[in-house]
C-alpha cells in the first residue's frame, strides 16, 4: 500500500522562538508607561531649566551688588580750587568726571590741572584720565596719577613757552614734584629734546631728565 501524503501541517514540528527579544514600538509608543515616562523627563527638564535661571539670577544680583559698593560718590563737571595757609590758590583741578571709590582713590576722566605760583598758573597739565590717591585722614590729594596723552605747558610771561609730553605722570601736590619713568618730550621756543625719565621740582623750576637725553636746538628765522 502506497501511504498517502499528508494533507496538513498540524502534525510538523513547531518552529523555534528566536532568542532575541523582540521589542513593539508601536505599544511602547502608545503605552501608560510611555507617558508616564514622558512626563517625568519633562518635569525634570523644566525644574533644571529654573534651577539654572535662578542660579543665573543670583548671580548677576551678586555681581550688580558687588558693583554698586566699589563706589560712593559719583559727579559730572567738577572743579576743585585747594588754597594754601595764607588763603592764595594752590592748584585747581577739572575734570569731566569724577568717581570716588572706596578705597579712597578718585577716578578722573579728562582732568586738567593748575598750577599757581602767586596769582599766575605757572604749569598746566592735562590728559586723559586721572587717579587720585588722597592722603590719609585728610582730604588733600597725596598723589595725582595722571595717564595716556600726558601734556604740560607752561609760559613765563615773557612770550616763552614749554611744553612737554609723555604717557605717564605722578604729581605731588604738598612737595610741589612731579616724575615719571617713561619717555618724555621736551619742546621750547628753541629746543627739542627727548629722554627717558624725568623729575620736576615746581619750587625750583627745575627739570631733571634721567636718561638717554638727545635734543637739537632750532633756531628760528629772521626771515618773512
Amino acid at each position: 500500500m502506497t501511504p498517502s501524503h499528508p494533507t496538513s501541517n498540524s502534525g510538523a514540528p513547531a518552529l523555534a522562538e528566536p532568542k532575541g527579544k523582540i521589542f513593539d514600538l508601536r505599544g511602547l509608543l502608545s503605552g501608560p508607561r510611555f507617558w508616564i515616562g514622558s512626563l517625568a523627563i519633562l518635569v525634570a527638564l523644566y525644574a533644571g531649566r529654573g534651577f539654572l535661571q535662578e542660579r543665573r539670577s543670583q548671580s548677576v544680583q551678586l555681581e550688580q551688588t558687588s558693583a554698586a559698593i566699589t563706589y560712593d560718590a559719583y559727579s559730572s563737571g567738577i572743579t576743585t580750587v585747594l588754597y594754601d595757609i595764607d588763603g592764595n590758590i594752590e592748584y585747581t583741578l577739572e575734570a569731566q568726571e569724577q568717581i570716588h571709590y572706596l578705597d579712597n582713590t578718585t577716578q578722573l576722566t579728562n582732568p586738567y590741572v593748575r598750577l599757581y605760583r602767586g596769582a599766575d598758573a605757572r604749569w598746566n597739565i592735562i590728559a586723559r584720565s586721572g587717579k587720585i590717591l588722597a592722603a590719609e585722614q585728610s582730604d588733600r590729594i597725596d598723589q595725582l596719577d595722571l595717564s595716556d596723552e600726558v601734556q604740560l605747558f607752561q609760559n613765563d610771561g615773557a612770550g616763552n613757552t614749554m611744553t612737554l609730553e609723555t604717557s605717564f605722570l605722578s604729581l605731588f601736590p604738598s612737595s610741589e614734584t612731579m616724575q615719571t619713568d617713561r619717555e618724555v618730550l621736551m619742546t621750547t621756543n628753541t629746543l627739542r629734546q627727548t629722554a627717558t625719565g624725568m623729575h620736576a621740582d615746581l619750587r625750583q623750576d627745575t627739570l631733571t631728565f634721567l636718561a638717554q637725553v638727545k635734543g637739537r636746538y632750532e633756531v628760528q628765522s629772521s626771515q618773512p
